[in-house]
């Protein structure tokens, strides 16, 4: 922890030395193992990740699906393998020190292992069972089956929860995005395992699958691991679905009542994609705006408790505005003018740099976790490359004042506004003009 800390502060202490300077070199690199597509990174640390991610998300679903794949791939390293029982597979990762799980999200989803190196010969081998060999049993979808329903139903309770919910749900109203990924009670409760064994095999597919890791072992040992795995998995015809993100050029508001003791309000935005030339100075310009919100909403004019901003970086990217307030009519026309003025001023170089700092510190520290490293390559692979978080630290250290600023004018145009709480309180209210 100390020497964490160290490094922290050293870091700190020669900021001014990093914008002197171009970042490193990337050091992850890509290759094929007979179809399947490979990323790796190595690190000194003795701690291996691996994921698999499978391409697709909410588009390999239909919306009365909702929370297949979530259910599907939670249940890989939850119910059971050919090799291992449920109670065996737990046992086993346990006595290891072995954590596994899967999930799924918008875009894609994901089966991940974490483990020591001197484990990853066990680790491995569970990955793969539970992979290449999955069972599903019966009494353990169920159990995991009703874990999840329970889930859904807290978030719903959760008044940030929800507000992210029917934010999606209006935005993105006719496009894939409309499904939530964790699915709800009504669509979960009709899946069996049955249903999980068949969905699975639309998955397991080379070409709708990749693997990403991270760890001190060398690509010749990852080559022989995967080859070994999985060289048997199906081959199949995969199109990659096309993402037509709306444009959100109006200003409506959309909500829905609830009694809380302050209301929770929301503002989606159009955002460059995430492999675009404008994508990093964007997310620079938004961190800008989520510092002024906190500033003049909180600390200088206490319209809010929690103002803040930031970018989804999606197939179909967004940024949003967000906050909790007991006075709506005053703090919906203040965000806006906070956001307009932004765009009209920008930022300077100053500023920029201070912001800059921060994504850096960030991403040095997420730099120190095997896992979430795996999780930035993987992300980035889905949204168009797994070099972009490579280079990610280039690219904030090349952004610009005029780069952020044109970012920000281009693709905020108009804004889609979400209301969670009493209708009463924005009662004959009328959103400004964008």
């Amino acid at each position: 922890m100390k020497q964490a800390i160290l490094s922290i502060i050293l870091l700190l202490t020669g900021l001014s030395a990093t914008f002197a300077q171009v970042p490193a070199a990337p050091t992850a690199t890509s290759f094929d193992v007979n179809g399947i597509k490979v990323i790796f990174k190595p690190s000194p640390k003795n701690v291996v990740n691996v994921r698999m991610y499978y391409r697709g998300g909410v588009t390999n679903y239909k919306p009365n699906k909702a929370g297949i794949e979530t259910l599907t791939l939670q249940s890989l390293t939850d119910c059971g393998t050919k090799k291992y029982s449920s109670s065996a597979l737990k046992d086993t990762a346990d006595k290891y020190e072995i954590f596994m799980n899967g999930n799924s999200s918008y875009d894609c989803g994901y089966v991940q292992v974490n483990t020591v190196s001197k484990y990853l010969n066990q680790a491995w081998d569970l990955f793969t069972e539970a992979i290449m060999n999955p069972v599903f049993e019966d009494q353990q979808v169920e159990l995991l089956k009703t874990k999840l329903i329970s889930e859904t139903k807290n978030a719903q309770a959760y008044p940030d929860t929800r507000l992210e919910q029917l934010q999606m749900q209006n935005a993105f109203s006719g496009t894939p995005y409309a499904t939530q990924p964790e699915g709800n009670e009504l669509t979960l409760r009709n899946l069996t395992a049955a249903d999980l064994k068949e969905y699975y095999k639309t998955l397991l597919n080379k070409n709708k699958i990749f693997i990403v890791v991270v760890g001190n072992l060398t690509k010749q040992e990852i080559f022989e691991k995967v080859l070994a795995s999985f060289s048997n998995m199906p081959s199949a015809f995969y199109a990659k679905p096309d993402y037509p993100s709306p444009a959100w050029t109006d200003n409506k508001l959309v909500g829905e009542r609830r009694d809380l003791p302050t209301n929770y309000i929301s503002a989606i935005m159009n955002s460059p994609a995430v492999n675009s030339a404008d994508n990093v100075p964007f997310r620079l310009g938004i961190s800008a705006l989520a510092n002024t919100l906190y500033y003049e909403l909180r600390n200088q004019r206490r319209l809010a408790y929690d103002p803040s901003a930031s970018t989804w970086s999606y197939q179909m990217p967004f940024a949003h505005m967000h906050l909790s307030t007991d006075k709506p009519q005053e703090a919906i026309p203040a965000m806006l003018n906070i956001l307009k003025n932004l765009q009209a001023t920008g930022v300077n170089n100053e500023w920029l740099t201070r912001i800059k700092n921060g994504f850096l510190i960030s991403n040095f520290i997420n730099d120190q976790s095997a896992a979430s490293v795996t999780n930035r390559l993987g992300l980035a692979e889905i949204n168009g490359g797994w070099q972009y978080a490579d280079d990610f630290p280039q690219l904030v250290y090349m952004a610009t004042t005029d780069q952020v600023a044109k970012a920000l004018n281009t693709y905020i145009v108009g804004l889609r506004w979400t209301f969670l709480g009493n209708p009463d309180a924005i009662e004959g209210f009328k959103i400004p003009a964008y």
